[in-house]
């Protein structure tokens, strides 16, 4: 008799069938509403940057339709092209939420193809927030099976390369297939994985166009296997897998371990969504402790820009590996939002780090400061540490103890929403939107919501 293997594929694919919204804890339903809040917001105030134009162009320039809404624009397109232009614009601001423990940002490269899908299918409300939660939750935890490093950006661009697997698993739901077809989708989106982590270590932009293929390649997988398409059962933990190629896990440490196990003793036991933290700066995520330390530096001791002399940094292993460490002269926003020089002079020459501060990238005030300062890598070190000398005297600041949460609440989300759609919708609108937004699992279909996100519509 053949003992039955179960696979990592199979493994999600049946907690993935087997859940949805009406069977999450309240509290999990309230952690997905903050983050399709915080996705919408951030991902209209992107869409006057420049990737975000460029996706929306390149998109109406294949004048192919379908029924899946850009944010702001109001194109209609394709599915999975729609789940592209709005993976771009949820990328673009640097406001999206972030799970540190994974190193992903498994929100972002989910909703777009739940979205866009839920708008072809007439999905409610309640579901988008089932697939989404789904969706997130296999992203977690695919990217923290233990053997997996912490940081991941020495293989690959983690949020997107892992994203793609949450973002298949929420695609599989939405579509309702059975185990069998989910797990093949799931397959198919491991080989559809991509990322290169050299953007993120010099501080150019294709990064965001590397997440937004996470929802497209999501929707691509999961109707493939919608019309039969198969995958490899191994696909994960095989010898030419997932994880041997993108997690740099050795075939020895494979072939000894339960991954099936490791991965599904995590999904809806521990839930990874309350973990995730919103910005308060559109700005890489390691980047808002030392923001908010840098402004409780200058505002408790009145630091002028003219009086600092000197400001020495300390960032740890996951800053270092994601831009961190990128020096002047900056060529692109996205180098800037990366530099934690960068953003700590932003906040100590002007008070304030905001758009309108990450793209002024040859400031002079900002970049006399960024000429005073000094980064330096300290492996050990999980937050932030800020030193400045004005005046012949020592501030510091020390993100391990001083450090706020940044698990925002569902008010604070909304004042980020709100900043981030100012100037691209007028305000009776936004109010409407988040109104929608507040009342999301009471949805009959999503066409209404989007609807409500195009400049212009009443």
């Amino acid at each position: 008799m053949t003992t039955k293997i179960t696979t990592a594929s199979s493994a999600i694919a049946d907690w993935v069938t087997r859940t949805g919204y009406e069977s999450l804890p309240s509290h999990i339903k309230a952690e997905a509403k903050k983050a399709l809040i915080n996705s919408i917001g951030t991902g209209i105030g992107a869409f006057p940057l420049e990737d975000a134009q460029r996706a929306v162009g390149y998109a109406v320039a294949q004048k192919s339709t379908g029924a899946a809404t850009v944010l702001v624009s109001g194109a209609k397109l394709p599915t999975g092209l729609g789940a592209f232009v709005n993976g771009v614009l949820l990328n673009n601001l640097g406001q999206e939420e972030t799970h540190l423990r994974s190193g992903t940002h498994p929100a972002e490269t989910t909703l777009p193809v739940v979205l866009a899908l839920a708008e072809q299918l007439g999905s409610s409300g309640r579901e988008v927030l089932g697939a989404l939660t789904i969706g997130i939750e296999t992203a977690i935890a695919v990217s923290r099976m233990a053997l997996v490093p912490a940081v991941k950006y020495d293989k690959c661009e983690a949020p997107a390369v892992y994203g793609t697997i949450g973002a298949a698993a929420a695609a599989s739901k939405l579509l309702g297939l059975d185990a069998k077809a989910t797990a093949h989708a799931l397959g198919l989106a491991a080989n559809f994985a991509a990322g290169l982590s050299e953007c993120i270590r010099i501080g150019t932009d294709e990064y965001h166009f590397i997440v937004a293929l996470a929802s497209q390649h999501a929707e691509l997988a999961a109707s493939l296997a919608q019309r039969g398409a198969i995958s490899a059962p191994t696909a994960f933990e095989g010898e030419g897998g997932f994880y041997h190629l993108f997690g740099g896990v050795s075939r020895k440490d494979l072939a000894g371990y339960d991954v099936a196990g490791d991965i599904t003793r995590r999904l809806g036991h521990e839930w990874g969504i309350p973990e995730l933290i919103y910005k308060p700066y559109p700005v890489n995520y390691f980047n808002q402790v030392f923001a908010d330390g840098a402004l409780e530096l200058r505002t408790k001791h009145g630091l002028k820009a003219s009086d600092i002399t000197a400001i020495r940094l300390t960032v740890g292993p996951l800053a270092s590996t994601s831009g961190a460490l990128v020096d002047p002269p900056y060529r692109t926003r996205g180098s800037v939002l990366g530099s934690t020089r960068f953003c700590v002079s932003s906040i100590l020459a002007r008070g304030t780090l905001n758009l309108a501060d990450t793209l002024d990238l040859a400031a002079t005030d900002i970049g006399a400061l960024v000429d005073r300062t000094k980064v330096i890598p300290h492996d050990g070190l999980t937050t932030a540490r800020i030193q400045v000398t004005a005046n012949g005297q020592e501030y510091a600041f020390d993100g391990e103890k001083e450090g706020r949460d940044y698990r925002l609440g569902e008010e604070e989300i909304r004042g980020i929403f709100r900043t981030a759609t100012d100037g691209v919708l007028p305000s009776v609108q936004v109010d409407k939107l988040l109104s929608l937004l507040g009342d999301v699992e009471d949805a009959k279909d999503m066409r209404g919501v989007m609807s409500a996100s195009v400049a212009g519509r009443k």
